[in-house]
This record gives C-alpha cells, sequence and structure tokens, in this order.
C-alpha cells in the first residue's frame, strides 16, 4: 500500500511539474500573439479551442459532470480568467522574465489567504517566507538607485492574487469532484468569461501572421489543453505544499525561454530578486514536505 501511495505521488509529482513548465512557456507564445490580438480575445481563442480539443478526446465524460462540478469549474475558470486578464495586461509593458518571478509571490499569497479564510494569524514560517519573497520583488522592482512599481508589474501582482485564489479553488474542487471533469470544463469557463471581455473591451482581430497562429495554437493546444488539464490530475495525489515546491519551474522556463527567443537581459537586480523568490518558494514547501515526510514514516513504524 505504501509503495502505490509512493507511486502515486511521484506520478502526481510528474504531472504537476509538468503542467507548470508547459504554463511557464505561455509567456513567450503571449508576447507573440498579442501583437495583433487584445488580451481578452487570445484568452478566448486560446481556450475555446483547448476544449474543444480535449472534449472531443474525453466526450464520453461530457454529460457526465455534474452541476455540483460545473459550479467548481466555474469558479475555478473565474479566478484563473481573472489572473490571466490582469498577468497579459501587465506582460505587454513588462518583460516575461520579472512577470514570471513576481507571480512567485503566489507562494507568499497563497497562506496568507488561508489565514484570512481560517481567521487565524499567519505562523512564523509564514512570516519568514513573507519577508523573503518582498525582499525579492524590491530587487525585480530595482530600477537605477530607485525602488518602485510600473502600472505592469502592479498588474501582474494583481494577478498573482487573483492565480492564488484559483489554486485553493483547485485543491478543493479536485478533492471534492472528478478531477478530469474539473480540468475540463474550466477551459470552457474562462474561455466564455474572456469572450465576453472581448466584446465590451477590445476589437475582434485575429492574428495576421504564421507567427502569431502558431502562437495561439501553442498556447491553446500545449499550455492549456495539456498543461491545465494536467495540473488538477496531478494535485489529487500530492498535497498543497509539494505542489508549492514545484511551482518554481514555471519561472525558470519563462526565464529561459524569454532569454533565448525575446532578447531579455538578466541584470544583477533582477538575479537577486529572482534567487531571493525562488529560496521564498522552495524553503516552506521543503520544510512542510520534510515534516510530513517525517510523520508517516514514523505512524508506519
Amino acid at each position: 500500500m505504501n509503495k502505490r501511495i509512493e507511486k502515486n505521488e511521484r506520478l502526481g509529482e510528474i504531472l504537476v511539474g509538468t503542467a507548470l513548465a508547459l504554463r511557464g512557456s505561455s509567456l513567450l507564445f503571449a508576447k507573440i500573439a498579442m501583437r495583433t490580438m487584445g488580451p481578452f480575445l487570445l484568452m478566448a481563442t486560446r481556450f475555446f479551442i483547448a476544449f474543444a480539443i480535449i472534449g472531443l478526446i474525453f466526450h464520453k465524460r461530457l454529460a457526465k459532470v455534474t452541476l455540483k462540478e460545473l459550479g467548481y469549474c466555474a469558479l475555478v475558470g473565474f479566478f484563473l480568467f481573472l489572473s490571466m486578464a490582469f498577468e497579459l495586461r501587465g506582460l505587454q509593458t513588462t518583460s516575461s522574465t520579472v512577470t514570471a518571478f513576481l507571480e512567485g509571490m503566489v507562494v507568499v499569497i497563497v497562506p496568507v489567504l488561508t489565514c484570512i479564510m481560517e481567521r487565524k494569524l499567519p505562523d512564523k514560517l509564514t512570516i519568514i517566507t513573507a519577508i523573503i519573497a518582498i525582499a525579492g520583488v524590491g530587487f525585480l522592482t530595482l530600477k537605477g538607485d530607485r525602488v518602485g512599481f510600473t502600472a505592469g508589474e502592479l498588474l501582474v501582482l494583481a494577478g498573482a492574487v487573483w492565480y492564488s485564489c484559483s489554486t485553493i479553488a483547485t485543491d478543493r474542487a479536485a478533492k471534492n469532484c472528478d478531477p478530469m471533469n474539473i480540468a475540463i470544463f474550466q477551459l470552457l469557463f474562462i474561455g466564455l468569461f474572456a469572450f465576453f471581455g472581448a466584446l465590451v473591451f477590445e476589437e475582434i482581430r485575429l492574428p495576421e501572421s504564421g507567427a502569431e497562429w502558431g502562437a495561439v495554437l501553442a498556447l491553446a493546444i500545449i499550455c492549456s489543453g495539456v498543461g491545465f488539464t494536467l495540473q488538477p490530475l496531478g494535485q489529487k495525489y500530492i498535497t498543497p505544499e509539494r505542489a508549492g515546491l514545484l511551482t518554481v519551474t514555471n519561472p525558470m522556463t519563462a526565464t529561459a525561454l524569454g532569454i533565448l527567443f525575446l532578447g531579455e537581459r538578466l541584470t544583477p537586480a533582477i538575479i537577486a530578486g529572482a534567487v531571493l523568490i525562488i529560496i521564498s518558494i522552495f524553503y516552506p514547501a521543503w520544510v512542510k514536505d520534510r515534516e510530513a515526510r517525517r510523520k508517516a514514516a514514523e505512524n508506519s513504524d
């Protein structure tokens, strides 16, 4: 039984890590696609295509979804829509590298939101992590001898708050419902919310070049269809703390692709900020995961 649990945990880690790495590549493709398309229309196109593809593959599941699952899907989809809406708006004026590491603040925001929801004070580990992460953000926003957020950076941070809400909602949905149904129908709801946003706020313009269409399809198939589907499946087998350890793959992927394909540069301040944020992501999840494994080992003896 223990071997089976361990095998499931490894599978969960692989699924979540792969999902986050694939989603880290979305910043590169979004930069390319938004040369023509607005962020809302890009999201709508991306997630409608993803839902159509995944829905065709798993079409037998579509009629079996429950109202409870649709409610969770709508909630998760709404939070993810808000997260990406703010992220894409910020990405228009912020490098993908800085965007990715600012999103790493999720590792602090999630426990803070949890404390608020449960009406308790944050523990020592959360406070230490928050201080490290805030110091890292300070370096990322260092401009010459001044520290300050640009409008784009503030939008990205707002996106991180909404993504934290989606993380909490996804964790509860994956453990109370069929995670595959959550994975499929959240794509539909993100697309619907984004489409309404495009109708209200944007001019409807489709991609004008092969590169832009390629970026849209990559976002739809690789980042949304595969990335968003794998995470709920993986989170069924691992703890939120273990998932938190794996979030480091997201900014690392985005940074590598930004340097290779967008010509972005790493300044000493960005490197210092990135290191601190990686520590803030890795350390608390590592501590909690080590403690959980120690207790599991003691119980098995």
